[in-house]
């Protein structure tokens, strides 16, 4: 017996031993809400960060054309050794040279380029504002399906638990002889039919917290809780507010505005070309016939130096009118990212008032599906009702709730549609 309980006492300690290395069996579900979700993706979105390294690149090319209209320096340096086959004889020089040049004048060249480069940098930064937007608008959507997943899981399981009473009560009907087994049968197929549509619920579920943990940016597998239900409340902003609003602080028409302004850049770019170009330089040189590294002699030479090309064949002329319709497109474009957003915005400012309209005539019918399911439910006990009243009675309950549930969703994901497209800073909630 004692080597009985040894043995036990080592398998105690060895299974104790594997628990305490394995950790925790059950992790803990992530606890989320709407705010959470929105920081998680705008942290991981890989669309935010191409978009930041846009914004560097863009930084980088402003800095390139500020630069340009500065002093460059260059050092240069030569060794040459020369033979003379006829003579037979050979001779050494060595040169170095260092030389400034200035750009005094371009005809517009370098103030073009600096222009463009400011507004593209600018817009840059607008894209990346439009991109966080954008991802907000993503993963609110991904929320908000899943707290109508998760809803719907939750009315499914519901169902199936009136339809396990109803069939209770009607088996025990049924051993009393007071119904036929038509109806306990008849209730067993809408048991079974309950079952099947709340495991297809549960599963949608299950789904939809992998998508949303995909849209933040965390591992398939990870679970998420949380606390709280859809609401909905009616818009604090008429549409005129709102259209006003959005054509103010959309970034996308920002960005199709400094298009245009990149292009008018280009234009002085390319008409920099029928004007002179002035450039001031200084070099000082050392070289030496003889001796290495070539400092025996120097010269100081500072130059002013125009070139003004006259005729181009017409290349200059040409890339003139190309600016030019580059104008007119970037034109064009700001018009037409205009009229998206004024129909952006109509769109889905009505979409929001008729999902408030349905959630509160589905609110209505709720109320009257429950009373029409408990009348049901008592005239079928007494026997003045049939089981077929009933089942009807819960299927119409059953789609009324899910009738409220999908307006809320539809609600919520209006919303946050609306404030995408007004630039996802006005207050709706």
């Amino acid at each position: 017996m004692k080597k009985y309980y040894f043995f036990l006492l080592c398998l105690l300690v060895i299974g104790l031993v594997v628990l305490d290395a394995r950790g925790p069996a059950l992790a803990q579900p992530l606890v989320i809400d709407l705010d959470k979700v929105v920081e998680l993706a705008l942290g991981s979105d890989r669309s935010i960060k191409a978009a930041e390294s846009d914004v560097a690149k863009a930084n980088e090319e402003r800095r390139q054309a500020h630069r340009s209209r500065s002093v460059t320096m260059t050092i240069d340096h030569s060794t040459a050794r020369t033979e003379y086959q006829i003579q037979d004889i050979g001779a050494d020089s060595f040169q170095n040279t260092i030389s400034a040049t200035y750009p005094l004048y371009t005809g517009g060249l370098i103030e073009g380029t600096i222009a463009a480069s400011e507004h593209e940098l600018r817009s840059k930064i607008l894209s990346l504002e439009r991109a966080r937007q954008n991802v907000i608008l993503s993963v609110k959507g991904a929320f908000f399906d899943m707290l109508r997943a998760k809803d719907m899981a939750k009315l499914a399981g519901d169902s199936v638990e009136r339809l396990e009473g109803h069939v209770r009560n009607v088996d025990v009907l049924y051993r009393n002889g007071s119904v036929g087994r038509a109806d306990l049968l008849r209730s067993e197929v809408e048991l079974i039919n309950a079952a099947q549509t709340m495991s297809q619920a549960e599963n949608d579920y299950r789904v939809s917290i992998k998508t949303l943990n995909d849209a933040i940016g965390l591992p398939l597998g990870t679970e998420l809780s949380y606390e709280g239900e859809m609401s909905y409340a009616a818009l604090p902003y008429t549409l005129d507010e709102c259209i006003e609003y959005a054509l103010s602080r959309r970034p996308d028409l920002e960005v199709a505005e400094l298009l245009q302004k990149k292009a008018q850049a280009g234009v002085a770019v390319e008409e920099s070309g029928r004007r002179p170009r002035v450039t001031l330089s200084a070099s000082q040189t050392f070289s030496s016939p003889y001796n290495w590294p070539g400092l025996d002699q120097d010269n100081l030479q500072i130059a002013i130096q125009a070139e003004y090309t006259f005729s181009d064949a017409g290349v200059t002329d040409s890339k003139i009118r190309g600016a030019k319709e580059d104008v007119k497109r970037m034109g064009y474009n700001y018009e037409s990212v205009r009229d998206a957003i004024l129909l952006d915005v109509t769109r889905y400012f009505m979409t929001t008032q008729e999902t408030i309209a349905r959630i509160e005539t589905a609110s209505q019918a709720v109320d009257m599906a429950q009373d029409a399911y408990r009348i049901a439910l008592v005239r079928y006990r007494e026997g003045v009702g049939t089981n077929i009243d009933v089942l009807d009675a819960e299927a119409a309950l059953n789609q009324t709730y899910s009738n409220h549930t999908q307006a809320l969703c539809d609600y919520n994901i209006a919303v946050s549609q609306l404030e995408n497209a007004v630039g996802d800073s006005m207050p709706f909630r």
